[in-house]
């Protein structure tokens, strides 16, 4: 079986403001991303961002980005042990489209690449 190719490309609106953690030396920025598509659908994707850095302040609800990454198959069990998964999008690129600005003043910042 030959190697696969895992892309995914969007533009939506963030829907909650970027939160931070730590693991190990990184700070990784988790928030989500509302997808409108046909017939009034819309897709809500997580969004896992590596190294989000000086990005995070602008990352803020009703923000639209074009989001890039890899689609990324989460799996756990829950406190009755049931198996739940869901797809979390690992961000590789992310370009501000416009709309909210930043939390604090802060610089702009068009575009970011990480």
């Amino acid at each position: 079986m030959s190697a696969g190719y895992n892309k995914f490309i969007a533009v939506g609106n963030i829907t909650r403001d970027a939160e931070s953690r730590m693991v190990g030396e990184t700070e990784v920025g988790r928030y989500s991303v509302a997808i409108n598509g046909r017939k009034d659908k819309v897709l809500f994707i997580d969004c896992d961002h590596w190294r989000i850095g000086g990005v995070l302040p602008f990352l803020t609800k009703g923000q639209s980005v074009l989001v890039e990454g890899e689609l990324e198959q989460q799996s756990w069990t829950d406190k009755e042990g049931q198996p739940k998964s869901k797809m979390v999008l690992q961000v590789r690129q992310l370009q501000l489209l416009g709309g909210k600005k930043a939390r604090a003043e802060e610089p702009e910042m068009d575009f970011a690449s990480f």
